[in-house]
This record gives C-alpha cells, sequence and structure tokens, in this order.
C-alpha cells in the first residue's frame, strides 16, 4: 500500500530528489556523505520556483556528471591530480579516459538523467518544505567554518567539508601549488648546476638508463609471475633487486625524486642527475617515448632536455590515438651507442602505461584473466625483449659499459574478477610501489639478487656508486650494490605529495591464478 500511494507525482519528485542529492554529493570522491546529502535535498525542498529549482539542480547535474568517472575512480582533486592535468596531452587523456570503467560513466550518466527527471517532475508537484529549513542546511554545510570561526576568529567557506565546495577548495589548493612548483622549477632549471667533477679509475665507459613505465613486479616473472615475460632478466648475468620501490605513485611525482637532487625537503632542478653524468666527462642523450609538450614541459621531459643529445619520439602535440612501440627507439639507441667517448644514455620507454592495450596495439601471447591484464603483462615481455635487443648491441661494442632498468611506479587492479578487470593509478598499497630494479654490466659473469630494501630516492647515489662519482652531496656511508641495509624505514610520497612509511601501507592480494 505504501508503494502504491507513492507512486504519485509528488512521492516520485520525493525519491528522485533524494536520489539525486546522493549521486551528487557522492560524485566528487569523498565517499557516502549521507548528512549532506540529505541536507542537499532538504534545500532543494525549499524552492518554490520550477525555474530555480531546475537551474540550481541541473548545473550541479553536469558538474557532478562531468567529474563523477574521475571522482570515483581516482578520488577528491589533489596534488598528483592536478599535476597529471598540467603535463597530459590529448593522446593520455583518451587514454586516461578509457581506462575508467563503464559503470562509472553510466553512474555519471545517471545523474544527468537524474537531474532531468527532477526538473521534469518539479512541474507536476507544488511539493515545498519551509523556507527557514534553508538556513539549518546552510548551517550544516558550513559547520566546519562556523567552527573554526568560533575557536579561532577567523571565517573561510571553502574550509567547508561539504563535497562540493570541498571540491571547488582542493581543486583550487592544488591548482595553485602545481603553478608555484612550475614556476619554481622552470627558474631553477636555468641556474647552473653545482655538482662536483671527481671521478676515479673504476667507471664504464657506456652507461644506459631505462626508465620503464607503470609496471609492477609481481607481474613479471623474474619476480615469480606465472607467465613467463621476462625470459631475458631472469636468465641474463647481473643482479635483480627484489626489494626496491619507487619514491611515488605517479610519474612525476615519482622520478622528480629520483632524477634530481632533493635537499631540505626542495627538488634542485638544476642538479639532475643528467648533469651529474655530464660534468663528469659523460656525452648524455635522452631517449623518450613519451611526449614533449612546449609551454608545458614537466619537470620529467625538462631533465631530458638537458642532455647534450635529446630526442622526444612521440610527439606531445599531436591529438591522434596512436600504437607507438618502444621498439622506434632502437635506432636512435643504436646512433647513440656509435658515438665515440664516454656517454651515458636515457631510455624513456612508455612501457606499460595504462591502457596496455594501446601499447601492445591489441596484441597478447598468453591470456590472463582479462583481455586488458593479458596486455599488461604483454607490455612487459615487450620491454623484455626491448633491453635484451640493447644488451646484445652492447656485447658487440669493444668498451665497458653497465646498464640499468626501473620503473617509475606500481599499479593497483581494478574491476577485479571481471572481464573489465585492469590497472590504474593508486597510492593505497605496497603494491603501487614495488617496482623492478635490473643492473647488468660487461664485467658480469653470473646472476644474483639483492634483497636488501632499496628505494627511488637513492637513485643518484646508487647510479653514482656503479659509475664511480665521487659527489659528497650524494655520499652515504652504504653499498647500495649489496645487501647490506642502508636504512631502516623507507618513505613513499602519497599522491597528494605528503611522505609517509612504506611499512605503513597493506599489501594488495596477489593474483596468481589464470582466469580463462
Amino acid at each position: 500500500m505504501f508503494f502504491r500511494n507513492a507512486i504519485t507525482p509528488t512521492g516520485m519528485f520525493v525519491f528522485a530528489n533524494i536520489a539525486f542529492s546522493f549521486l551528487f554529493n557522492s560524485a566528487f570522491g569523498y565517499g557516502l556523505a549521507v548528512v549532506y546529502s540529505l541536507f542537499t535535498s532538504i534545500l532543494l525542498f525549499t524552492f518554490k520556483s520550477q525555474i530555480t529549482y531546475s537551474v540550481v539542480c541541473m548545473s550541479g547535474a553536469i558538474i557532478a556528471a562531468l567529474y563523477c568517472p574521475i571522482g570515483l575512480t581516482f578520488g577528491p582533486p589533489d596534488l598528483n591530480a592536478m599535476t597529471s592535468m598540467t603535463y597530459t596531452d590529448k593522446t593520455e587523456t583518451i587514454e586516461f579516459l578509457l581506462s575508467i570503467s563503464i559503470w562509472k560513466w553510466l553512474i555519471s550518466l545517471s545523474i544527468i538523467l537524474m537531474g532531468i527527471s527532477c526538473s521534469l517532475l518539479k512541474s507536476k508537484t507544488s511539493f515545498v518544505v519551509p523556507r527557514i529549513l534553508s538556513i539549518v542546511s546552510f548551517i550544516t554545510f558550513f559547520s566546519m567554518p562556523i567552527k573554526a570561526a568560533y575557536n579561532d576568529s577567523t571565517f573561510s567557506p571553502l574550509d567547508s567539508h561539504y563535497p562540493p565546495i570541498r571540491f571547488v577548495s582542493d581543486a583550487f589548493s592544488a591548482y595553485k601549488q602545481v603553478n608555484a612548483d612550475k614556476e619554481f622549477y622552470e627558474q631553477n632549471v636555468k641556474m647552473s648546476d653545482e655538482w662536483i667533477s671527481n671521478t676515479n679509475d673504476h667507471t664504464y665507459d657506456t652507461l644506459i638508463i631505462f626508465i620503464g613505465e607503470s609496471v609492477r613486479r609481481d607481474f613479471m616473472s623474474a619476480y615469480g609471475f606465472p607467465v613467463n615475460n621476462t625470459p631475458f632478466m631472469q636468465s641474463a648475468p647481473g643482479i635483480t633487486f627484489t626489494n626496491y620501490i619507487s619514491s611515488g605513485p605517479a610519474t612525476v611525482l615519482s622520478l622528480t625524486h629520483s632524477l634530481y637532487r632533493v635537499k631540505n625537503g626542495l627538488i634542485e632542478y638544476n642538479n639532475s642527475i643528467v648533469r651529474l653524468l655530464s660534468r663528469n666527462g659523460y656525452y648524455t642523450s635522452w631517449i623518450s617515448n613519451q611526449g614533449v609538450f612546449g609551454s608545458a614541459d614537466s619537470p620529467v621531459s625538462l631533465a631530458g632536455k638537458q642532455a647534450d643529445d635529446y630526442h622526444f619520439v612521440k610527439n606531445g602535440s599531436s591529438n591522434k590515438f596512436l600504437y607507438s612501440p618502444d621498439d622506434k627507439m632502437l635506432p636512435l639507441l643504436s646512433e647513440a651507442l656509435a658515438r665515440k667517448g664516454k656517454k651515458a644514455i636515457f631510455v624513456h620507454l612508455m612501457g606499460s602505461h595504462p591502457v596496455a592495450c594501446v601499447r601492445t596495439n591489441d596484441h597478447y601471447d598468453t591470456f590472463y584473466r582479462s583481455k586488458e591484464v593479458s596486455c599488461y603483462v604483454q607490455s612487459i615481455k615487450n620491454t623484455d625483449a626491448l633491453i635484451s635487443n640493447v644488451y646484445e648491441m652492447l656485447r658487440k661494442g669493444s668498451d665497458t659499459w653497465a646498464m640499468v632498468y626501473f620503473a617509475d611506479h606500481g599499479l593497483k587492479v581494478v574491476d577485479k574478477g571481471t572481464v573489465e578487470e585492469r590497472f590504474q593509478h593508486a597510492d593505497q598499497y605496497q603494491n603501487n610501489y614495488d617496482v623492478p630494479m635490473f643492473l647488468t654490466t660487461s664485467d658480469m659473469a653470473e646472476k644474483k639478487t639483492i634483497s636488501a630494501p632499496r628505494s627511488g630516492f637513492e637513485l643518484i647515489p646508487l647510479i653514482t656508486q656503479l659509475v664511480g662519482i665521487n659527489e659528497p652531496s650524494t655520499y652515504v656511508n652504504c653499498n647500495l650494490i649489496s645487501d647490506e641495509i642502508c636504512n631502516d624505514e623507507r618513505m613513499v610520497l602519497k599522491k597528494d605529495g605528503t611522505l609517509i612509511p612504506y611499512s605503513s601501507l597493506p599489501r594488495e592480494e596477489a593474483l596468481l591464478t589464470f582466469r580463462l
């Protein structure tokens, strides 16, 4: 009887209004805000004018629907999200949107449809609640600023925890931080480096550093994964680091703290590992399959531009959704290796960046759990094959050489157990930071592992130890290329740029079973 009585224009309007309020408040990535949703609904009920109601409702619906897929996937806007928006080209934007599950797009669509339904039903009912309740709603929305004003005599509406206001506040704060950082590094990078030139006799004539992209080591057979996708790294003479972690959960956050010197918490963009090697007699080359975007260059691409010679294979200005395999860099690599004298070559891969099936052109040798995960496994196999090819190039040369491969960050598995199972950026688990590192040199004849904890924050001192550079500011009283324990607690960067202990994060459950 209750449901029969509810199926009236007024009953349907009340239901639609409440449903819309919950969808609206959940779209910004802050979770299910029950109290705020109820008072949003009450506020909407106080509008007598259909025009006013419809304008407010549809404006909110459009804003919420636009951010909803991102909010439900990655949460509210933060430093990492704003950084990604600033340094992402059109192609990567398309790939990013394709990485979001279809059901989250359907929720976004449902917000629009619910907003339209509320506006249409408003015209069929005269239901309103006393306008005095709108004051109660506003008091609820601004309860945090009111409390702050009472305690500290300062009132700022942006301190509200009401999801849409909090969204604006967080987005604005992140935007200001990204712009401040951008202005700082663009000025800082123009300064001369402060590295000291001091190389001992034990060094290598050629150094190649492969920077991998979005690789979790537990999806590599060299680390126990059941699909044989790293035959080279698990068989070639060299060192496999089994406990190396990235400094951050995304490319810019991670690599800026690995490729540049960090002093007193500040990144010194004039003191990059590229300039350090150049200062010590290496001719530096940077070969990248990731874009460079002119005025929106990221600190990573600017590190590349500090090299004596640099090539960005992927044109960042292109808006085409292109398959751009890392193999395209092999001719440039061969050319760089042919140069006489000491040389250091950085190779920045597209690797396994989501969407993985774009990386492999929808090809995979072995099906594993879902199409996208299968492509991810294949993308790692492709990287292994590329490194194997370069290894053979090095072996044919007559000089001494060293080759290092590591990845910038890991990923999180989402939509587990479904045909949509895939990977996304995250900072929730240790696995999001668990990345591979493999090192081999011309004088290594056997395979070994290093299980001592190592971190992306230690990349520069590790490289200086490898090639015999004695730079006082990078000195650590520990042999990083050994099983010596160098620190008690490793820190990692969260998406908002804050540091937390790696050990405080939980582990994501393993996915080591086939699902045909």
